[in-house]
C-alpha cells in the first residue's frame, strides 16, 4: 500500500505528476525496487507516496496473531496491478451497508473511495482533508472531525492501524488493506473471467482439521454458486483420503475436465478463509451433509449412549490451538476458569450429566476431576501439549505417532470418532464451547433443534433460544 506522507525536500525521488493514475504510476516502480516518490500537482499542490508492504504492515501490528500458521502465508497480497474500472470487483463485503467512516487518505482508501462513488449509494465520511486532493466534496463525501458511534451492520470504520477483523470476525472495523483486499479478491485469485470459469478448487491446507474444511467447503460452495462457479475440492490436498472426504460426506472432488481454462485455483487457503465473505458467509451444514449410512450409525450410537437423558454439550479446544496461539474468538479456555460457568449451569438446570468433546488429554483429565461421574466422551485419540514438542499442529503429532501406511487408517478412525462426538454434542438440551472453531459450526449445522442456551467463553456472550442475553 501507498501511505501519503508530507513532501520531503531534503530528499530526491522520482517524481510524479498528481493524478488518476499516480498509484498505478508509483507501483510500477515498486516493481523496479524504489520505495518512495515525490508528487506534484496544479495549485503547487506536493507530496510524498511511501511504499509498505501489506503482510509486513500487519505483521509488525500488536494485534496481528502470533500463530505461525499466519506468519508462513500472505494473508495480505500486495496488490501491485489492479484495475478500479474493472467489474471484477467483490462489492458482498458492502451488503446492508449505508456508511463508510474512513481515519486515513492512502492508497486504498483513496481507490476504494473512487469505487464506493461510483458504484454505490453509500455516503463517506472522513476526517483526513487530503481526500480532496482526488475528489470534490458532495452530498456523499464530507470531510469531518467527528466519527460516529458504531452504527452496527450498517457501517464500516475503516481505521489507520492494523485490525484483526478476519479473526474477531469483526468486518465492521476494518483496516485499509483488508478492506481493499475484500473488493479486489477477485482480481488477486484469477485473471480468468468468471463468465468463463465453470469451477473453484479449493487447496486444502494439510495444516486443516476436518471441521474447518467442511466449513469452509460449505461457505465457499454458497458464495460461488452466486456467481454460476461450482466449488471443488482439490484431490490429495488435505490431510484426508480422497475416499474419506467422498465415502463419508457429501462434497465434490475436482473432476477430470477441470484445467486452467475453466477454474479459478483458490490456493492460498488463510488468505480467502479470513474475508468476510467465507467467515461470516451463508452456511448450509447439516445431516444432508453426510452419507445417509454414517448418519444411520451416528443415530443409533446416540441413542444407546445418551437416550433421553438431560445433558449439557461442553467444547473445549487445547492442544494445537494453544501450540498455535489462537486468539480473538478462537482462544482457548483454561477448565479452571470454565469450571465456575459450568457449575452454575450444571446447578441451575439439572442435567443429568456432561458431554465433553476435547481432544486434550489434560482438559479430559481435569474435567473428569472436577465433576466425577458426569463426564462422557467418545474414545479417542487425545494430545498434550507437553507432547507436542517441535510441533505445532496436531497434523504433525499425528505424522510421527503414525507414520507410514497406518496414517491414513488411523485419520479415517480418528475422523469418524470426531463426528461421533460432534453428533452427541448436537444432542445436547444446552451447549458451552471455549471459543469459535469448525467443531462449533458442525455440531450446531447438526442439530435437529436448537440448543436451549449456549454460552462461548471466549466471547464471555450467552444466548438463550438464539437470543443473545450478555
Amino acid at each position: 500500500m501507498l501511505l501519503i506522507k508530507d513532501y520531503d525536500v531534503n530528499q530526491s525521488y522520482r517524481t510524479l505528476k498528481h493524478g488518476a493514475d499516480v498509484f498505478h504510476k508509483a507501483l510500477e516502480n515498486v516493481l523496479k525496487g524504489e520505495k518512495r516518490f515525490h508528487v506534484e500537482g496544479a495549485d503547487g499542490l506536493r507530496y510524498d507516496l511511501e511504499y509498505k508492504e501489506n503482510q509486513s504492515l500487519a505483521e509488525a501490528s500488536a494485534l496481528y496473531p502470533d500463530s505461525p500458521l499466519f506468519r508462513d502465508t500472505v494473508m495480505y497480497p500486495p496488490y501491485f496491478q489492479y484495475d478500479e474500472n474493472s467489474d471484477r470487483l467483490c462489492m458482498d463485503v458492502l451488503k446492508g451497508i449505508d456508511e463508510i467512516w474512513v481515519e486515513e487518505a492512502n492508497e486504498y482508501t483513496v481507490v476504494l473511495t473512487g469505487i464506493l462513488l461510483r458504484k454505490t449509494s453509500c455516503r463517506i465520511f472522513t476526517r483526513d482533508e487530503r481526500i480532496l486532493w482526488f475528489y470534490p466534496v458532495s452530498d456523499r463525501l464530507s470531510v469531518t472531525d467527528m466519527m460516529r458511534p458504531k452504527n452496527e451492520g450498517k457501517r464500516i470504520h475503516v481505521v489507520q492501524e492494523y485490525y484483526p477483523s478476519g479473526f474477531l470476525a469483526d468486518f465492521g472495523t476494518q483496516d485499509a488493506v483488508t478492506f481493499f483486499h475484500h473488493i479486489f479478491i477477485f482480481q488477486w485469485l484469477t485473471d480468468l473471467p468468471f463468465e468463463q470459469a465453470k469451477y473453484v478448487e479449493l487447496l486444502v491446507k494439510k495444516s486443516e482439521g476436518i471441521g474447518s474444511i467442511l466449513t469452509t467447503y460449505s461457505r465457499a460452495k454458497q458464495f460461488f454458486e452466486d456467481y454460476g462457479l461450482k466449488t471443488v475440492i482439490r484431490p490429495g490436498s488435505s490431510r484426508y483420503t480422497d475416499e474419506l472426504l467422498s465415502g463419508y460426506f457429501e462434497l465434490e472432488l475436482t473432476p477430470e475436465d477441470s484445467d486452467e481454462s475453466n477454474t479459478v485455483y483458490l490456493t492460498n487457503y488463510y488468505g480467502v478463509l479470513f474475508t468476510k465473505m467465507l467467515r461470516e458467509g451463508a452456511f448450509d451444514f447439516g445431516m444432508h451433509s453426510l452419507k445417509p449410512s454414517f448418519v444411520a450409525e451416528m443415530k443409533e450410537y446416540g441413542d444407546a449412549v445418551m437416550g433421553d437423558k438431560k445433558m449439557l454439550g461442553i467444547l473445549l479446544r487445547g492442544s494445537d490451538y494453544i501450540t498455535t496461539g489462537m486468539s480473538g474468538v478462537s482462544r482457548p479456555v483454561t477448565v479452571e476458569t470454565a469450571i465456575p460457568k459450568i457449575r452454575e449451569w450444571m446447578e441451575a438446570d439439572g442435567f443429568d450429566g456432561i458431554f465433553l468433546a476435547t481432544e486434550d488429554q489434560d482438559i479430559l483429565d481435569q474435567m473428569r476431576e472436577a465433576f466425577p461421574g458426569k463426564i462422557k466422551v467418545v474414545a479417542q485419540e487425545r494430545y498434550r501439549v507437553l507432547d507436542f514438542g517441535d510441533a505445532v499442529t496436531i497434523s504433525e503429532v499425528d505424522r510421527k505417532r503414525h507414520p507410514g501406511e497406518d496414517y491414513d487408517r488411523f485419520i479415517t478412525d480418528a475422523t469418524v470418532n470426531y463426528f461421533y462426538a460432534l453428533y452427541l454434542l448436537s444432542r445436547c438440551d444446552s451447549f458451552m464451547y471455549s471459543g469459535q472453531c469448525g467443531g462449533i459450526v458442525l455440531a450446531k449445522g447438526l442439530a435437529e433443534k436448537d440448543f436451549r442456551r449456549m454460552y462461548c467463553f471466549a466471547e464471555d456472550k450467552e444466548w438463550q433460544d438464539g437470543t443473545e442475553v450478555s
